[in-house]
């Protein structure tokens, strides 16, 4: 299995009272996504109660070919109130809900290239 990439790194400590903070969050592992999207329509029928990718909190770009897939959390995500329906619907478990010592960083869906040629680099070592 490849390294763990830097996005899906936390800072355990709390900067107010230096303490160790845990909460649940999304953790999205890129090398694990299929690409297969059943996330985004997921998360669609959820927020919207139409089966449209287009409305998804969660994207997965497709970057060159062969397309490797990113999935990308929205800043418009809530975690669907704290039973995220993306979690459920992903087979491959590239999504997690996990308890972690702070929110991750969540990337931007412009910084889709660039992951997923991190990724491939990591994995063509």
């Amino acid at each position: 299995m490849p390294p763990a990439l830097p996005w899906s790194i936390t800072n355990p400590v709390c900067p107010k009272r230096g303490e160790v903070t845990v909460e649940k969050h999304i953790e999205v592992r890129t090398e694990l996504c299929t690409g297969c999207k059943l996330c985004e329509v997921a998360c669609s029928a959820v927020k919207t109660g139409r089966f449209n990718p287009r409305d998804s909190r969660i994207k997965v770009a497709l970057i060159d070919i062969p397309e490797i897939p990113v999935p990308i959390l929205l800043d418009s995500c809530d975690y669907c109130f704290g039973d995220p329906v993306c979690v459920r619907f992903c087979v491959s478990e590239a999504i997690s809900w996990k308890e972690m010592e702070g929110a991750p960083v969540r990337p931007r869906l412009s910084e889709a290239k660039e992951m997923a040629h991190a990724w491939l680099e990591s994995v063509s070592r």
